[in-house]
């Protein structure tokens, strides 16, 4: 494994995890340099385990079917394309937002 920090894409930036309808949240970010697109993960557990990971090219991701009264711990990174355009690379996870889901 020979990644180097300069293929790599910079670190993403949370911009907002709110609630946006009955078990739904919306998720959305900032635009990182150099990105081909995203991977978010959202879990209901502080250390990520039993997480669901979403792809994306896009800059924001509704996250719907989650249970209400329920808190979910969001974190996004993003990712680009090897020259080979096959392989990607992923950049650091963001920090993690939470948000409590409502009926």
């Amino acid at each position: 494994d020979t990644q180097t920090n300069e293929t790599q894409p910079k670190k993403a930036k949370l911009s907002s995890v709110k609630n946006s309808a009955k078990g739904t949240i919306q998720i959305k970010w900032k635009k990182t340099k150099d990105a081909d697109g995203y991977e978010v993960q959202y879990a209901a557990k502080k250390n990520f385990k039993g997480k669901k990971t979403r792809t994306t090219k896009k800059l924001k991701l509704k996250v719907k079917k989650l249970k209400v009264k329920k808190t979910y711990y969001v974190r996004v990174r993003a990712y680009k394309l090897d020259a080979d355009g096959k392989t990607k690379v992923y950049g650091d996870w963001s920090k993690k937002k939470s948000v409590k889901v409502k009926k």
